[in-house]
């Protein structure tokens, strides 16, 4: 029994080393492509929500090396056009456009 018992102890260490390995190597030959695109958040009114999502955008964005945030404006108050400046100047990777400029920012 005690033979048993330490064959499948080497097995299942035999496979935690072999996983081990192969997430390391996947790790250095992992091919990193930056796709071309653009997350797109379209804002109207007094756009309640633009802060919070702006912010786990950034957040997700700045560790996964995402593509930039364009902020859309689709008739958002002044108010709301100033806070959306704010977090453009504040954010590096955040773009902040008119509707109708908005197809610029892909081909």
């Amino acid at each position: 029994m005690m033979i048993l018992q330490d064959g499948i102890v080497a097995l299942l260490a035999a496979f935690g080393a072999v996983t081990l390995v192969w997430l390391v190597v996947s790790l250095f030959l992992r091919e990193r492509r930056d796709l071309p695109a653009v997350l797109m958040v379209p804002l109207r009114g007094q756009a309640e929500q633009m802060e919070d999502t702006v912010r786990s955008l950034e957040a997700q964005r700045s560790r996964g090396g995402w593509a930039p945030i364009l902020l859309v404006d689709e008739g958002m108050d002044p108010e709301a056009r100033r806070r959306a400046e704010l977090l453009a100047d504040r954010y590096s990777g955040i773009l902040l456009s008119d509707a109708s400029e908005a197809a610029n920012y892909w081909g």
